[in-house]
Order: C-alpha cells, then structure tokens, then sequence
C-alpha cells in the first residue's frame, strides 16, 4: 500500500521538474495533433492513436501527470475539434482521466531492457484495462444515458436491449484494438524510454561540465 501512495508521490513530484513539464507538454501537443486526424466511424465512435503519446506520459511521470494530461486533451481536443451541439461532459471527462490513471499506475518506470517480460505484461494489462474498463463498459453506459435515452432504466427490458444494441459494436470496436493497441506500445514505448534515458545522461553531462 505505501509503494502505491509513493508512486503518486514521486508522479506529483514531477511538476517540480520543468523538464519533465516541458516533455510532457510536448507528448499532450502531439496528442492533439493526432487527435485532429483520428477517424470518426460514427458520432460517439472513433479511431485514433492518442493513446500512444498518453501512455508515454504515463511510463515517464505516473499517473498524476498522466491522468492530468488525459484530461487535457479530452477537454483541448473537444474545444478544437468539436462540430457538434453536445455539451461537455463531467461524467466522460472522469472516465478520462481515470485511463489516464490507468495508463501511469500500470505503465510508471516500466524498464523493458532490465525486465522486458514483465513490462510487456504491464503494458498488455493497461491496454486491457483501459480497453474494458473504460472504453467498452464506463464510456458507453454514460453516452448512452447522457445522449441517447435520458431516461434509461436498467430495469426496463426495451432501455436494455437498446443499450446492448448500442453497446454490441463499440466492443467490437474495442476489443479488435486492445491487441492492436498492446503491440504498438510494447514496439514504441522502449524506443521513447531508450531516447528519453538517453536525453537525460547528455542533459546530466551537460550540468556537470557547467
């Protein structure tokens, strides 16, 4: 239990650093660009590889500056994008945030050169977890009930099958990405720690000699 309140410590710690702010703001800004060139499938359905530049935050800062920058780019991206009447909504932002959260509390100091198997493992978790969690179950329960029927009871047999109708291909959906997802990070996410540990000892060697 401390390991898990000290790695929300040390991921709080790191908007003390100003290079670690500045990396993250450089991954939230190429979220954002990538963002504008995701493919919307139908209104509440849509591809994209954001997940790529927010679980990148989430191996180097922890879930802290993970589930903030999540937020951010929901919120940015909805500001910059958004064609349509919708509102912006609390409930969706929290499930956010929350894959944030999950992306860092799974992701956090991941070494897949030290311990290849079991960051593979982590980053397969995380990618499930988000995937089911928060995308299949969290996102469309609250799409449904905050845009399609307002007044969904789950005791109603007609609300139900309307909601598992909507439900069947956004899991489709999701459960075709997970795998895809887990590949493209356990391919990527070794590449950006290897290049960012680099950047780090020349940016040490650097203070040194100064």
């Amino acid at each position: 239990m401390k390991s898990f309140f000290k790695m929300f410590s040390d991921s709080f710690k790191n908007f003390k650093d100003l290079r670690a702010l500045t990396t993250a703001s450089m991954l939230l800004a190429m979220a954002i660009a990538i963002r504008t060139l995701s493919i919307d499938i139908t209104t509440d359905l849509r591809l994209g590889f954001t997940f790529i530049p927010i679980a990148a935050i989430g191996m180097l800062y922890g879930p802290v500056i993970c589930g903030i920058s999540s937020f951010l780019l929901d919120f940015l991206g909805y500001i910059i994008t958004n064609k349509t009447a919708r509102f912006y909504s609390p409930q969706l932002a929290l499930v956010v945030l929350l894959s944030g959260l999950i992306y860092g509390m799974l992701l956090f100091r991941c070494d897949f050169q030290k311990a290849m198997v079991k960051s593979c493992i982590k980053t397969v978790a995380a990618c499930v977890a988000v995937g089911v969690i928060c995308n299949i179950m969290l996102n469309t329960y609250f799409l449904y009930t905050l845009y399609v029927n307002k007044d969904f009871s789950m005791f109603n047999s007609e609300d139900l099958n309307g909601f598992w109708t909507y439900m069947s291909p956004r899991a489709v959906k999701n459960l075709i990405e997970i795998p895809i997802h887990g590949v493209v990070l356990v391919l990527i996410l070794p590449v950006v720690k290897l290049a960012y540990q680099r950047v780090s000892t020349q940016f040490s060697k650097r203070r040194v000699k100064t």
